[in-house]
C-alpha cells in the first residue's frame, strides 16, 4: 500500500476514534452542562454562516451573501491548530498552497503559480499592504503579530483588484486584528520545544478614558534550523523580537479613531548556493546572516454619515531595512486612502474612494544582484468605485472598477461584475467575472542577476551560469477570471461551500534569449558572455511577456457540527494549469513546462476539534499536498495534534505535535534564488498561557 494512503487511513482512524478513547480516559460522565460557553466551540455553524466579512465589498456583509470564494480563518481556528506563524495558519485555507522552503522562507499562492516569488497574491494586515514591490511577493519571515490578537484572516480565492488594486490577481489575504477593547487585561504566553526552541509574549490592555482603550505587546522567539537532506541540522535558524500597540477611541456615536504601530528587529540565516568567480565553482555559504528591521504606523478615522453611510480616511507609514549578502534594501512607504459609502438610490449603495502611495528605495551592497540605480521613487495613484444594486430581495448585482496609474507601467483598468442569488434561506449562488493585473517588480524591470543558476545542458560548456538581464519595457501580466459558487446550509449541523473557476492569463513573464553581456565579459561566437580568463561562461537571458495560460479548478468546503462538543472542518481542492508559449524557442518551452508544474494538482484538509469533559480539548489536523513537479517534491500527508487543559478561566496548558507522519520531508525547492532548501521536521512543543 502506498505510504500516502496508509498515512491517510491511519489519520482518519485516529480522528474518528479519538472522541470515545479520550472521553474514557478523562471521565465516563459527560454532561454539556458542565462546560461554560468559553469551553465549548466558540462559533456555532449558524454563527459562521452569519459571520460578517469586509474584504469582498469593502464593507460588512454576511459571509453567506458574499459573491466570491471567501474563507475565514477565525481566532478559534488559529488557537486550536497550534499555528505559531501566519503561513502555518494559511495552510487551513482551501485552494491556498503553502510550502516551507527552509526555517524562514515560504512559498504561498492561491490557484496556481506557487513559487518563492508568488507574486499574484495581495496580502494586507489591518489595511497595510505587505506586498513587496522589490521582487514581487511577500517577505513572510517578517510578517507577524501576536497570534492571539488576530481576530480573523479573510481569504478571497480569485481576483480582488477592482477594489484592492494591482497584484490582487489570484487572491487577497486580509489579516484583521482585534479592537483594543477586546484585549483588555494581561496575557502571558510561554513555550518551548524541539523546533520552537523558546518563545514568549506579553500583552496588556487597558482603559484610557471614556470610549478609549489601548493594548501593548512584546513577543520574541528563537526557532531552530530545519534538517539537511542527510538528516544533519541545517544552519537556517531564525529569531525576531517585536513590540507593538493599538489604541481605539470611540469619540462619540459617529466618530471612531484607531492608531496602530509596531517595530521589529531580527536575523535569519539561509544557506546560499553562490557562484564564486575566483575558484570558479558553485559554493555553499552558511555563515551569511540576514538582518531585518522595520516599523509601521497606521492611523484611521471613520465617521458615520447616516444609517447606511460612512466616510473613512486611512493612512500608514512603513519602514523596512534588509541587509543581505547579495543586496541590501532600505524602503520607506507612505500610503493614503479615502473611502465614502452612501445610499445613492433606494436600491443602490455606492462606495468610492481615492488612493495614493509613494515608496522610496535605497539599494546598496549589490553583489550578484545589480540594479540600474541605487535610489528611486515609485508612485501609485488610484481611484475605485462600486455600485451594489438590489434587483430584487433575492438578487443583488455588484459592478466595480479600479483605475490605477503606476510610474513604471502607466494606466491599468480593472473591472468586476458579480451577481448573488439567494435561492432560499439556506442556499446562495453567485457568479463573477473580473479583470486583474500584476505589476512587474523592480527586480524584473531594473535588475541584473548572474552567478546563481548553473546550466549543465549540453552542448554548453561546463561552468556556464545564467545571467538574467533587466527589461524596462516589461508589461503587466493580465488575468480575466470567470467564477461560480454555491453555499448551502444542508441542515442545522452541516454546511457545504463549492466554488469553481476558469482563469485566462495573458502576457505572463517568461525567459527569452538576450545578447546583453557585462563589459568585462563580452559575448562570443557561441552566444555566451566570456570573461578575459575563460574559466566560466555566462548565458545571457532576459524576461519578456511571452506566455499565456488557462487554469481551472474546483474547491469544496464542508463544516459539520457532529455533536455539541465535536466539530469537523474539511476541504478538497483540484487545480489544472495549461500554459501556451508564443514561440518555439527553448526558453519558452522550459518556462511553459515550469508554469504548468508549479503547483500541486490536489490538496485537502481534515480538521477535528473536540471539547472533552473536565476542561480538556483534543484537536487533530490532517493535510494532504499533492506532488509539485517543478519543486521536485513528492505528495505527502501530514498530521498535527493538540491536547490542551484549562485549569480555570485564566490558565491553559497545551501540548502540540506537528508533522508527525514523517521524521523529515522536503516541501519546496528551486534553483533561481540561490537559497538552499532544507527539510521540515517532526516537532513537539509545550505552551502555557495565562490570562490575568
Amino acid at each position: 500500500m502506498k505510504p500516502q494512503v496508509t498515512s491517510a487511513l491511519l489519520a482518519a482512524t485516529l480522528t474518528f476514534s479519538a472522541p470515545s478513547l479520550l472521553a474514557e480516559l478523562v471521565t465516563d460522565d459527560f454532561s454539556s452542562d458542565e462546560l461554560s460557553n468559553e469551553e465549548l466551540l466558540s462559533l456555532s455553524l449558524e454563527e459562521v454562516m452569519t459571520l460578517e466579512v469586509t474584504s469582498v465589498s469593502r464593507k460588512k456583509q454576511r459571509l453567506m451573501d458574499s459573491a466570491a470564494a471567501v474563507y475565514v480563518v477565525t481566532q478559534e481556528d488559529i488557537r486550536r491548530s497550534g499555528a505559531k506563524t501566519i503561513p502555518d495558519a494559511l495552510r487551513m485555507v482551501p485552494g491556498v498552497q503553502v510550502a516551507q522552503m527552509n526555517s524562514n522562507t515560504w512559498s504561498i499562492s492561491a490557484r496556481g503559480f506557487n513559487y518563492v516569488f508568488a507574486n499574484k497574491l495581495l496580502v494586507m494586515m489591518d489595511g497595510r499592504t505587505l506586498y513587496t514591490p522589490e521582487f514581487g511577493g511577500v517577505n513572510w519571515d517578517v510578517q507577524d503579530t501576536l497570534m492571539e490578537d488576530i481576530d480573523r484572516i479573510e481569504v478571497i480565492r480569485g481576483p480582488g483588484a477592482a477594489l484592492w488594486g494591482a497584484n490582487a490577481v489570484n487572491g487577497v489575504i486580509n489579516i484583521i486584528t482585534k479592537a483594543a477593547n477586546e484585549t483588555q487585561g494581561s496575557l502571558l504566553t510561554l513555550g518551548a520545544g524541539s523546533e520552537e526552541k523558546l518563545y514568549g509574549s506579553f500583552r496588556h490592555g487597558g482603559h484610557l478614558s471614556e470610549g478609549a482603550h489601548y493594548r501593548a505587546f512584546f513577543k520574541t522567539f528563537k526557532r531552530d534550523g530545519l534538517a539537511n537532506s542527510d538528516g544533519s541540522d541545517a544552519e537556517d535558524d531564525w529569531e525576531i523580537s517585536r513590540a507593538g500597540f493599538r489604541v481605539d477611541w470611540e469619540k462619540d456615536s459617529e466618530n471612531q479613531i484607531t492608531l496602530d504601530g509596531a517595530v521589529f528587529d531580527g536575523k535569519t540565516r539561509s544557506p546560499l548556493f553562490i557562484f564564486d568567480r575566483d575558484i570558479p565553482a558553485k559554493v555553499m555559504l552558511t555563515d551569511k546572516v540576514k538582518t531585518q528591521r522595520g516599523a509601521h504606523l497606521i492611523g484611521s478615522w471613520q465617521r458615520s454619515t447616516s444609517d447606511k453611510g460612512d466616510f473613512t480616511l486611512k493612512g500608514y507609514y512603513d519602514h523596512y531595512k534588509n541587509t543581505d549578502y547579495r543586496i541590501s534594501a532600505d524602503r520607506d512607504t507612505i500610503d493614503l486612502e479615502t473611502q465614502h459609502r452612501y445610499q445613492w438610490l433606494e436600491n443602490q449603495e455606492l462606495i468610492w474612494g481615492l488612493g495614493y502611495r509613494s515608496s522610496w528605495y535605497n539599494l546598496s551592497n549589490m553583489n550578484y544582484v545589480v540594479v540600474d540605480t541605487e535610489k528611486s521613487v515609485e508612485r501609485l495613484y488610484s481611484a475605485f468605485i462600486q455600485d451594489e444594486i438590489e434587483l430584487s430581495p433575492d438578487w443583488h448585482l455588484t459592478l466595480s472598477s479600479r483605475l490605477e496609474h503606476h510610474t513604471s507601467t502607466g494606466y491599468e483598468f480593472q473591472p468586476n461584475a458579480s451577481v448573488a442569488w439567494k435561492v432560499n434561506d439556506q442556499t446562495t449562488a453567485w457568479a463573477k467575472i473580473s479583470r486583474a493585473v500584476r505589476t512587474p517588480s523592480i527586480s524584473e524591470r531594473r535588475a541584473e542577476v548572474d552567478g546563481v543558476y548553473m546550466v549543465d545542458t549540453p552542448p554548453l560548456p561546463n561552468n556556464t551560469y545564467l545571467r538574467i538581464n533587466r527589461n524596462p519595457e516589461l508589461e503587466a501580466e493580465k488575468l480575466t477570471a470567470f467564477e461560480f459558487g454555491v453555499r448551502r446550509r444542508v441542515n442545522g449541523s452541516l454546511s457545504v461551500d463549492v466554488a469553481t473557476f476558469i482563469n485566462r492569463y495573458k502576457d505572463l513573464h517568461s525567459l527569452a534569449n538576450s545578447v546583453s553581456c557585462p563589459a568585462s565579459a563580452p559575448i562570443n561566437g557561441g552566444g555566451l558572455c566570456q570573461p578575459a580568463i575563460p574559466t566560466y561562461f555566462l548565458l545571457p537571458v532576459g524576461l519578456t511577456n511571452g506566455l499565456d495560460a488557462i487554469t481551472y479548478g474546483l474547491e469544496v468546503v464542508m463544516d459539520w457540527d457532529v455533536l455539541d462538543w465535536w466539530r469537523i472542518k474539511t476541504d478538497v481542492a483540484w487545480l489544472q494549469v495549461d500554459a501556451s508559449r508564443r514561440d518555439e524557442l527553448e526558453y519558452s518551452r522550459q518556462t511553459e513546462a515550469l508554469v504548468e508544474s508549479l503547483s500541486a494538482e490536489y490538496t485537502g484538509n481534515l480538521r477535528s476539534m473536540m471539547d472533552l469533559p473536565n476542561n480538556w480539548s483534543f484537536d487533530t489536523w490532517i493535510r494532504y499536498m499533492g506532488e509539485n513537479r517543478s519543486a521536485g517534491t513528492d505528495a505527502y500527508t501530514s498530521l498535527d495534534i493538540r491536547l490542551a487543559h484549562k485549569f480555570n478561566e485564566e490558565l491553559e496548558l497545551s501540548l502540540i505535535g506537528k508533522n508527525l507522519f514523517d521524521p523529515t520531508r522536503l516541501e519546496f525547492n528551486e534553483n533561481f534564488t540561490g537559497i538552499s532548501a532544507t527539510e521540515v521536521q517532526e516537532s513537539w512543543y509545550a505552551q502555557i498561557q495565562w490570562n490575568f
